[in-house]
């Protein structure tokens, strides 16, 4: 099973155009490797959406919180050492609200563990690595599991949309070994490769058949195709009428999507989007089942809370039910949330409160300001000359702009259009041509210098 998931991802790139649209016909119900997984969520979670009472999900997250647990007790040396230094063990659990007793555990406890005394040996794990644009990347294994669980619930994500297997998604990614353009057979998806100049990119996309061009659906971190789009409006805006004859939605992928990102998506392509909440670790996911910004859980796919620190600060915590491979129970994800509806004890719906943590800036009196919340009260005038604004600070209490400026922007105008009167702060404009992104592609909203190299 490694070898051939393995495979399919390392080549999944080189397979004809022809055969990945056979291939995208074939149901993950009956594919090799993770069908009967992706059968098993898929049923689950139909059950707890539109079956399930308040006491069977209850029952549900805890059989599944308690098998996790005692498999990790037994199989993985990390948490049996942990949990006996915190006093508790796994027959301490006799309801669905002793799962609050469970210890939590930080990205940074686990870090400090050689990875193979945190895991254990499973069929078909493979090595991931998560939170290299926030800070040291986080190793860890996937189990095989999480494969088919993972797809079943974002299908129904995409099912919002009208999305089915069969359409072709165009994505946009950032690799350095790839051309501006390929096709991914895996996913079904063309990939703007934005590695490369964005002029590159868009001749390269002309020279494909406009029958093999034809996408159904737009996917990626939203700042990276608002970035995009908006290069298209003011260079090819041939492009763009084509695209919007044939999209049906865009799915925002990975990252809190500003309005200024989303409006110009929704507006540019004439479409409507979704976005969703997770993450690489596969421990939490929700999503804008009715309402934008507003992001409803979704317990079957792995157990969410929100909890709150002694700072105040209410973070997520996540349970993974299916990663044998390297548990991750009760991880808190440093994601400060405003929870909006828990009922029965199970969080049901949450906003996003500070984003990232890390993404603010401190003014002279130390106070914290969110970068997120400082890019979401930016006014109308200030977005009319900035289609994408990241800050840096080197030192408390000062702070340098770089602005992606729309058209000829000077650097006077944004003085002017730009409302600091509430910071506390000394602010310095710079124009950049290309906003600063992560090895991934994402567009940052905090820069370090590092970063910016």
């Amino acid at each position: 099973m490694t070898s051939l998931i393995s495979l399919l991802k390392q080549h999944a790139c080189n397979i004809p155009r022809g055969v990945g649209e056979v291939l995208a016909r074939i149901p993950y119900s009956t594919r090799p490797c993770f069908a009967e997984s992706y059968r098993r969520a898929r049923e689950n979670r139909r059950w707890f959406d539109e079956k399930a009472l308040p006491d069977e999900q209850r029952k549900y997250i805890f059989e599944n919180v308690v098998r996790i647990v005692r498999h990790a007790v037994k199989n993985v040396p990390f948490y049996s050492h942990y949990y006996s230094e915190c006093g508790f063990t796994p027959e301490s659990l006799h309801s669905f609200d002793d799962l609050s007793t469970i210890p939590i555990v930080t990205k940074e406890l686990l870090q400090n563990v050689d990875i193979e005394s945190r895991s254990c040996k499973r069929r078909g794990r493979t090595l991931t690595y998560t939170g290299g644009s926030t800070g040291e990347p986080f190793k860890f294994y996937s189990d095989a599991l999480q494969i088919g669980n993972e797809w079943a619930h974002m299908h129904h994500i995409w099912s919002k949309l009208g999305y089915r297997q069969s359409n072709l998604l165009l994505t946009v990614a950032l690799d350095d070994k790839r051309p501006p353009v390929y096709y991914d057979a895996l996913r079904h998806s063309l990939v703007l490769n934005v590695h490369h100049p964005r002029e590159t990119i868009i001749d390269a996309f002309r020279l494909l058949p406009e029958s093999r061009r034809r996408v159904q659906y737009f996917r990626g971190y939203p700042s990276s195709i608002s970035e995009f789009l908006a290069f298209c409006e003011e260079k090819s805006p041939e492009i763009l009428e084509e695209l919007r004859q044939s999209l049906k939605g865009a799915f925002l992928a990975s990252e809190f999507p500003l309005p200024v990102f989303r409006n110009t998506i929704e507006r540019t392509l004439n479409c409507p989007t979704v976005s969703w909440y997770g993450h690489s670790e596969r421990a939490i996911l929700a999503w804008e089942k009715t309402r934008p910004w507003v992001y409803e859980t979704m317990q079957s796919y792995g157990f969410c809370e929100a909890v709150k620190q002694s700072d105040g600060f209410v973070s997520l915590v996540g349970t993974s039910y299916w990663n044998f491979a390297s548990p991750l129970i009760r991880y808190q994800v440093n994601d400060g949330v405003r929870p909006i509806e828990t009922k029965d004890g199970i969080l049901r719906a949450f906003e996003i409160e500070e984003g990232r943590l890390g993404d603010f800036i401190t003014d002279k009196s130390g106070e914290r300001f969110s970068i997120t919340h400082l890019n979401l009260s930016c006014k109308e005038s200030t977005w009319a000359l900035a289609r994408c604004i990241q800050v840096e600070q080197r030192a408390p209490g000062s702070a340098i702009f770089w602005v992606t400026p729309r058209h000829n922007t000077t650097i006077e105008e944004l003085r002017k259009a730009f409302d600091f009167e509430r910071l506390n702060l000394d602010c310095e404009f710079r124009l950049i041509d290309r906003p600063f992104v992560t090895a991934r592609g994402k567009v940052l909203l905090k820069v370090s210098t590092v970063e910016k190299k």
